[in-house]
């Protein structure tokens, strides 16, 4: 079978987010029209869909903890190897270990996944390269926390978690929201997207433990990766060129050997567009720059193209701070 032309979602997934949204009272009666009938376990859906349901629940909704009212209603064991590979674990870590290596069964995009420590702590990273809608991120989260109660059979509450969220607090929602929604304790503006487990919780063995039929439906799951290989994606590609200094979308299609209109559908296909990913190279360079106390701020703003006022925009909008106070953040450590 050859690799796939765009990015994709799978079936199950995406019918689940319908779903829940049909639960939650918003009008999706168009996308579950075009879910009727069965699916193949393994069926995909391409990525772009997903991006234009979200927007659509968005403009519908206007509430800012959809995300975490979507999350809520999700249906566990709907996924597959995903969730079996987690349910039959040997410990909380392994259970982590096993989600790194084949989230993408879920939903292939461009993201890393990987686990890291905090002090004892164990922490399980979600670092996107293209950005969705901060709610769909709350929305897996919450999902990955009710996970996370079913593993172990006890309330999220008791369990001693942090969750780290990379965008701002929603206005007109207090922390008091997300405690009391999520179980836990949650903290804003990270860098990325993080969990963190006690490590005394981490090695805790499961109950439900199979290694030997673990190991067995490890093979089928490789496979299934590997059906989802791909030549690098053209969003990764732009990135790049964008922040070696080629800002215009025609410059930057010439360089691939595309037509701009070309370009932006592929762009399309693939969850995102030309001007999302200059922004975000643009956040990405401001960070690095404000972290170098030699660089002036006026400096800053010429590098990316700005006036200062424009800068001092910019920041707000990407960080929720001025430049001064975000330099006087990353500068602290």
């Amino acid at each position: 079978m050859p690799a796939p032309a765009t990015y994709t979602v799978s079936a199950a997934f995406f019918e689940n987010l319908v779903w829940a949204a049909a639960e939650e009272g918003l009008e999706v009666a168009r996308w579950q029209a075009d879910l009727a009938g069965p699916h193949r376990d393994d069926e995909r859906l391409p990525l772009s869909a997903f991006n234009e349901l979200w927007l659509a629940l968005l403009a519908q909704s206007g509430d800012p903890l959809i995300g975490l009212k979507l999350g809520a209603r999700f249906r566990l064991g709907r996924y597959g190897l995903v969730e079996f590979f987690l349910l039959n674990a040997r410990t909380v870590q392994q259970a982590m270990e096993q989600a790194v290596t084949y989230w993408r069964l879920v939903i292939d995009e461009e993201k890393v996944v990987r686990l890291g420590q905090s002090g004892d702590a164990l922490r399980l990273l979600i670092e996107p390269r293209i950005r969705h809608p901060a709610a769909a991120y709350e929305m897996d989260l919450c999902y990955v926390l009710r996970m996370m109660s079913l593993l172990l059979g006890r309330p999220v509450a008791e369990m001693g978690l942090t969750l780290g969220l990379g965008h701002a607090q929603p206005a007109g929602t207090t922390l008091d929201d997300y405690r009391t929604r999520l179980g836990c304790e949650v903290q804003f503006d990270e860098d990325c997207y993080w969990l963190e487990l006690p490590a005394g919780l981490a090695r805790q063995e499961l109950p439900g433990s199979h290694p030997l039929l673990v190991q067995t439906l490890a093979t089928q799951a490789d496979l299934q990766l590997k059906l989802l290989e791909r030549e690098p994606a053209v969003a990764a590609r732009v990135s790049q060129l964008i922040e070696l200094g080629a800002n215009d979308v025609d410059a930057v299609a010439a360089k691939l050997g595309l037509s701009s209109r070309s370009l932006q559908r592929r762009l399309k296909e693939e969850g995102t567009n030309f001007g999302a990913l200059r922004d975000d190279a643009q956040r990405r360079r401001a960070e690095q720059l404000l972290g170098e106390p030699r660089v002036a701020l006026k400096e800053v703003a010429f590098f990316l193209g700005y006036e200062e006022r424009g800068l001092a925009q910019a920041c707000q909008r990407w960080f929720g701070a001025s430049p001064g106070a975000l330099r006087a953040k990353l500068l602290a450590g």
